[in-house]
């Protein structure tokens, strides 16, 4: 009787031990899970976060860069204007009354486009092709340097909401710093499609710089940063006396969206 007990025993025992493996087991693959799920919503909320602070950022430099606009346009444009508009039409002889008149309509139509201008809506009803031919008008109407600008591929156009807003501030950032620090005698923009990708360059033929220098690569961080934000990449080449090529693309084929 205890020759079977023994067996019996060590049966039993050898269960609950198996039992017992597998219950850890079982709870350790439970916790491990539950982990990775908080470590992976942890994730995804700091990429949500990352996202809104980019978008947040974009929209607050957009206001400011809208407010130099206007500021420069009241001062630069507009103001002359009515300075002019005053002298001609304090003429004593009343010659320049006609002149006067054209002047101040003139000084309306250059109103109201300013209003279109820091409008948001109209900003996003804004096809992103007018947007640059634009922005490089503003730049050769200055007097600064010659601009050129090269189309051929739409998707740009299709750009919309934040994606488009994002866009449109890291082309802001490039043209101003291609002003400020490339002293080019030509600047210009092309959208077009590398294997398939949207693919937006922005290029200046000035002096160029050293893209491993601290102070350019801060630059190229930042809009490394934004375009991060959008599911896109940005290459950045220069070297002195060199001029720069700005290349941004969006992670989606041009076929993919057509398909859409």
């Amino acid at each position: 009787m205890e020759d079977n007990a023994l067996p019996t025993f060590l049966a039993i025992l050898t269960g609950v031990v198996l039992m017992v493996i597998m219950a850890v087991f079982i709870v350790t693959i439970v916790i491990v899970h539950r982990q990775r799920q908080i470590k992976n919503r942890h994730r995804i909320q700091l990429l949500k976060a990352d996202y809104e602070n980019t978008i947040l950022n974009a929209e607050k430099e957009m206001r400011e860069q809208t407010l130099l606009f206007v500021s420069q346009e009241l001062h630069d444009n507009i103001g002359q204007l009515l300075s002019l508009a005053k002298l001609v039409l304090n003429n004593p002889d009343g010659s320049g009354l006609y002149e006067g008149k054209k002047l101040i309509n003139q000084i309306i139509r250059e109103v109201r486009s300013l209003s279109r201008s820091i409008n948001k809506d109209y900003l996003n009803a804004l096809k992103f092709e007018d947007f640059l031919t634009d922005e490089l008008g503003k730049i050769e109407k200055s007097g600064f340097c010659k601009t050129a600008f090269e189309k051929t591929s739409d998707y740009f156009d299709r750009l919309e909401g934040d994606k488009k807003l994002v866009v449109i501030r890291m082309v802001q950032e490039c043209l101003n710093n291609a002003m400020k620090h490339a002293s080019p005698q030509l600047i210009s923009i092309h959208l077009v499609e590398e294997g398939g990708i949207p693919t937006l360059l922005i290029r200046d033929d000035g002096v160029g710089f050293d893209t491993a220098n601290a102070s350019s690569g801060l630059g190229i961080k930042n809009l490394k940063s934004r375009i991060k934000a959008i599911n896109g990449q940005v290459e950045v080449v220069s070297a002195s006396n060199e001029g720069t090529q700005i290349k941004i693309q969006l992670e989606e084929s041009i076929e993919a969206n057509d398909d859409n």
